[in-house]
């Protein structure tokens, strides 16, 4: 009765617009004290030990590097070094925007981050190539799924706090699905131009070469262009070298490397690139000061809410549920896609990881899936969440960056959204990919 109770006060809150952190905390709360004889107080405890952890302080640095990354001229230096490896493909533009996500990705590790920062330079470049703003704006937002998946990622590091996973290795889990996560995406954007007529190169574009280019000289030019990228580019593509090799070398930790990417960036923006003044700076830091207030809150009450489901023995539940359905571990899993899936459609990534992770873990360990492979299948499906209405993140910040109707990008969407449910089985169902690079 109290879980019946709590999810339909949390429904209804939602409904009426009430902000997902408030719903969190007022249907637990409801919850504790009508059907349960827990001291109410238990709420502000778990709310603070639910933040107060080494792990989760890589949340707000990741969250302010990826800021000044996006204003301190790195992120456009990322998109120059794109647009010299991919600019001369059918649908470069696309391309580019979509390379530069998978590049900015492995920097900031949020979804709505990278399309934000990324759409705000690449949407007007596809505009003027004759790209549609809403098939731009949705070329955006899929790029942004990337960042969840490739390291290093918000969404592992959360997964990492409430699951006692470690983050190392989830980071490592996530190279090869990112990395075939953003190709594929690659590959629709390339097929789609060609079927609308958009960005054509080549054969493509019905060319005719009057001047035969030898191929020595068509790659020395090309190794020329990116080299000249690479070294106006270097200091931003060192970002993730320095990050990502700290990590994996055991210098420092996934929380230590949040810090030391957040140094990097101010150094690179204010002293290498000048793009970032003191006022700019203290206006990032104050932008990243209330996002991670935001997180912070729902944090804390997904964490009293995740504890109420487990004293109501909801994961038990859950697991006897699943194991009703089948014995078969692959059809399980398939279940448990489609109901994250379902979450990802009305809950951000961070509450349903928060929420969903304690209780879906047991089961999984249960039937033989690696945790560290479930923190991938889980941070695809979520990634995916940010691009399905009616709680689609990524779509809003594209939507308000290209300056157009949500609605206008629902034609887009379809194609892209079965590129990426196509990615989530062969990652659920193909570990390897996972698993390649842990020991």
């Amino acid at each position: 009765m109290s879980l019946v109770f709590l999810i339909i006060i949390l429904m209804a809150l939602m409904c009426f617009g009430v902000p997902i952190g408030f719903a969190i905390g007022g249907a637990t709360m409801a919850s504790i004290f009508l059907f349960t004889d827990i001291n109410p107080v238990i709420n502000a405890q778990y709310c603070f030990s639910g933040i107060n952890s080494f792990t989760v302080m890589a949340i707000p640095f990741f969250m302010l590097a990826g800021l000044v990354m996006s204003t301190g001229g790195i992120a456009r230096r990322i998109v120059n070094f794109a647009s010299s490896l991919v600019d001369f493909v059918t649908g470069a533009v696309g391309c580019i925007a979509m390379l530069a996500c998978m590049f900015f990705g492995t920097v900031c590790g949020s979804g709505m981050a990278t399309a934000s920062a990324i759409g705000g330079m690449m949407i007007p470049e596809m505009k003027r190539a004759g790209y549609d703003p809403a098939y731009a704006a949705t070329i955006i937002c899929f790029g942004g799924i990337v960042g969840p998946v490739l390291p290093p990622s918000l969404a592992f590091v959360l997964y990492g706090a409430v699951t006692n996973v470690s983050v190392s290795k989830l980071f490592l889990a996530g190279i090869l699905p990112g990395v075939f996560l953003g190709f594929t995406f690659l590959g629709m954007n390339i097929f789609m131009c060609k079927r609308m007529g958009i960005d054509l190169r080549g054969k493509d574009a019905g060319e005719v070469k009057t001047v035969y280019v030898p191929m020595a000289v068509s790659l020395k030019n090309r190794a020329k262009r990116i080299w000249v990228a690479l070294k106006e580019g270097i200091w931003a593509l060192l970002a993730p070298v320095i990050i990502l090799g700290g990590i994996y070398s055991g210098v420092f930790t996934p929380t230590e490397a949040a810090c030391v990417s957040v140094v990097y960036a101010i150094i690179v923006s204010v002293f290498v690139y000048r793009e970032m003044g003191k006022k700019d700076l203290y206006n990032t830091i104050l932008d990243a000061a209330v996002l991670n207030g935001i997180t912070s809150f729902l944090l804390g009450y997904s964490t009293v809410f995740s504890t109420f489901m487990t004293f109501e023995k909801v994961p038990q539940k859950i697991s006897m549920f699943l194991m009703g359905v089948s014995q078969n571990p692959f059809v399980v899993l398939l279940v448990v896609n489609v109901l994250i899936l379902s979450i990802g459609l009305f809950l951000d990534l961070v509450p349903a990881i928060i929420i969903m992770a304690p209780l879906l873990m047991p089961t999984m360990a249960g039937m033989g899936v690696d945790p560290v492979h479930f923190g991938v299948i889980m941070a695809v499906n979520l990634g995916i969440g940010l691009c399905t209405p009616p709680y689609g993140c990524n779509l809003f910040v594209g939507a308000a960056v290209a300056k157009i109707k949500m609605e206008s990008m629902m034609k887009y969407v379809g194609p892209l959204l079965i590129s990426a449910l196509a990615c989530l089985l062969v990652i659920t169902f193909v570990p390897w990919l996972s698993m390649v690079f842990i020991k």
